[in-house]
């Protein structure tokens, strides 16, 4: 049977709060931002929190929780780019990983 744990997007999104979470964690300066850091933590964890919460759900419900999913990782993009033009902290890397990874919630989406 099929499961949340096995969708790609699932994963993905998981290992990117991580990669949120040692941003913050390895920028001494960054992590006394406690207003940015706790809206960028919120919207990496709003991805695969709604991605979860319409995974069984009617295709309408679904579809509306992986595009509420697409909205918080484009959230997170411009956080990170907040981040890189405040602190100076290259976010490149991460700025395209969430940029991939809504274009793949979204063609996931698609299919509801």
């Amino acid at each position: 049977m099929f499961q949340i744990k096995d969708l790609r997007i699932y994963q993905k999104s998981l290992e990117l709060v991580k990669e949120i979470y040692l941003l913050i964690k390895n920028n001494y300066e960054l992590s006394k931002d406690y207003s940015l850091c706790d809206q960028i933590k919120r919207a990496s964890i709003s991805v695969p929190a709604n991605i979860s919460e319409g995974f069984f759900r009617s295709k309408k419900q679904t579809k509306n929780y992986l595009e509420i999913s697409s909205g918080s990782a484009n959230e997170v993009v411009t956080h990170l780019k907040v981040i890189y033009l405040v602190y100076e902290i290259n976010t490149d890397k991460l700025q395209e990983e969430y940029i991939i990874l809504g274009k793949q919630i979204n063609a996931f989406s698609s299919k509801f």
